[in-house]
């Protein structure tokens, strides 16, 4: 009984902090309300991302540590995890496009979709690229938060993935507001891109739970 409890709260726990990175997307909006579209030009989108890439990749050489240091005889996963994960984003880049102008008619149609049902396919499958995106995101928190690495590294993973979402909502921003979006419809339609987050978060935190015996 106490371990069901005790899986309950873990799981709950998880979940909040999934939240926690999918609302923090909206915030990138906020700077919105006080000036205006712009106010705020590429210099500072620029570094706002460069932080946030930094980051991110400091906690990816984390993870890849901590992975390496539990994987034991079983290490050759973490290349094959590498390479499955650059062959999904070369590919995905392939299908939809990565170039500045194709993101921000990405962003447009999102915008057209839920405000003038216009250009409501393309907005789907803009919006299933970036399900996928913050799917993986989600998941990340979700096996951060495992008994096999350190107790605190759940929350460490956690906040960087919210502040690495700041900017991201910003560029989305920057994108809508300026073309007549109000501020909170830009940041709903940002959190709404990352509500993957949260879900997958709890999802793969059980998983990994269930599925202990396999893990090396």
């Amino acid at each position: 009984m106490q371990c069901v409890e005790r899986l309950a709260y873990e799981s709950l726990r998880v979940f909040l902090y999934g939240w926690l990175t999918c609302v923090t997307t909206g915030l990138g909006a906020l700077p919105f309300l006080v000036v205006g579209s712009d106010a705020v030009g590429e210099q500072p989108l620029a570094v706002a991302n460069a932080v946030a890439g930094g980051m991110m990749l400091a906690a990816s050489g984390s993870m890849l540590v901590e992975a390496h240091e539990h994987s034991g005889p079983a290490d050759w996963q973490l290349i094959v995890g590498l390479l499955v994960g650059a062959l999904f984003i070369k590919g995905s880049e392939a299908m939809h496009g990565s170039g500045e102008e194709e993101d921000e008619a990405d962003v447009v149609a999102l915008h057209c979709a839920f405000v003038e049902r216009r250009h409501f396919r393309k907005a789907m499958l803009i919006f299933t690229v970036m399900f996928c995106h913050s799917a993986a995101e989600g998941i990340a928190v979700g096996v951060s938060f495992s008994r096999h690495v350190h107790e605190k590294f759940g929350l460490y993973v956690s906040l960087l993935l919210a502040v690495h979402n700041v900017p991201e909502g910003l560029a989305m921003a920057l994108v809508l507001v300026p073309r007549g979006v109000s501020v909170p419809l830009a940041a709903l339609i940002a959190v709404l891109t990352s509500v993957p987050q949260p879900l997958l978060a709890l999802a793969s935190y059980l998983f990994i739970d269930a599925f202990q015996f396999l893990l090396p």
